[in-house]
């Protein structure tokens, strides 16, 4: 056999050390790199140790400051409830915020803590204020007239008369009775005067209370009584006079007594279904709301 020369052994061979000489610096390069990577790892596990660490110190030392400040409470501001205080004040601002009344007849308003009592009731009344104002704002003067007729209705009849409840709900018109349910003739009689409220009644005689249907016309310095399309009897607002409760008395509930003065005229009785709207009216007109006395029936 012939030798195979030296040059192609050579040749051989520095194939395999390179390659062994690509896989040591491989194996030392992965090697380098996990233990930069274990490093990377512990000093960032150090970092999140540290932080939480942290984390808990702070949560101890605010629950801590917490438990103190509700313990100093009732004291002045120091520095022992401060903290406390400012959560609280916080506390209450925002929950406030999340339920605040949505109208002016929502009374509903949170409980402040003890050191907020002066500064919820500012709260309160600004909130208040605040809402009437847009509320008014936004009223028509028909709804304003509506809601001044109501209130005086209010001041004369509450917890004075039993039927007066059932009557707040139900809106006052200005007039039950229009221009083509009177005669022409009365119309024509009243002239220049301008009527304010007309509304059907019914009149009970003096003298044997028999029932007789009329309608009642308010103008500004009278009321009338109108029978079968003319002017049966004419009242001045400054001729009625209101009894004392414990003379006067009304035949039902429903019935709305007047007292006049004019002694020729007499005591005159009406009766009606809207007895609260009409002596409102009466009221009304007649500038006479203090002068009214209610009695229920007997």
């Amino acid at each position: 056999h012939r030798e195979k020369p030296q040059g192609n052994a050579l040749e051989t061979r520095k194939h395999g050390l390179v390659m062994l000489n690509h896989k040591w610096y491989r194996t030392l390069m992965h090697l380098l790199l996990s233990l930069k990577a274990i490093a990377i790892q512990a000093w960032w596990r150090g970092i999140l140790a540290r932080r939480r660490a942290k984390s808990r110190r702070q949560a101890a030392d605010t629950i801590r400051r917490f438990i103190k400040g509700f313990i100093n409470r009732h004291k002045e501001r120091c520095p022992e409830n401060e903290y406390f205080l400012d959560y609280v004040r916080y506390s209450f601002l925002t929950n406030l915020r999340k339920n605040l009344p949505k109208n002016v007849l929502d009374k509903n308003w949170p409980t402040p803590p003890a050191a907020l009592t002066e500064a919820s009731e500012l709260l309160r009344k600004m909130c208040m204020q605040n809402m009437v104002w847009s509320y008014c704002k936004k009223t028509s003067p028909e709804w304003k007239h509506q809601m001044e007729q109501k209130m005086i209705a209010s001041e004369i009849f509450k917890d004075k008369k039993d039927n007066y409840p059932q009557s707040v709900s139900k809106l006052f018109l200005n007039t039950r009775l229009t221009g083509e349910n009177i005669s022409p003739k009365v119309l024509q009689a009243l002239g220049n005067e301008k009527m304010k409220y007309a509304v059907t009644v019914t009149k009970y005689d003096r003298k044997g209370y028999k029932a007789r249907t009329r309608q009642l016309l308010l103008t500004a310095n009278s009321a009338i009584i109108v029978e079968e399309g003319k002017l049966k009897q004419r009242i001045d607002y400054g001729a009625l006079k209101g009894k004392t409760p414990s003379q006067a008395r009304f035949l039902e509930v429903s019935v709305l007594i007047w007292f006049v003065v004019d002694s020729f005229q007499g005591d005159v009785i009406l009766q009606s279904e809207h007895v609260i709207e009409i002596l409102t009216k009466i009221a009304i007109s007649a500038d006479k709301i203090n002068n009214i006395n209610i009695s229920q029936g007997r």
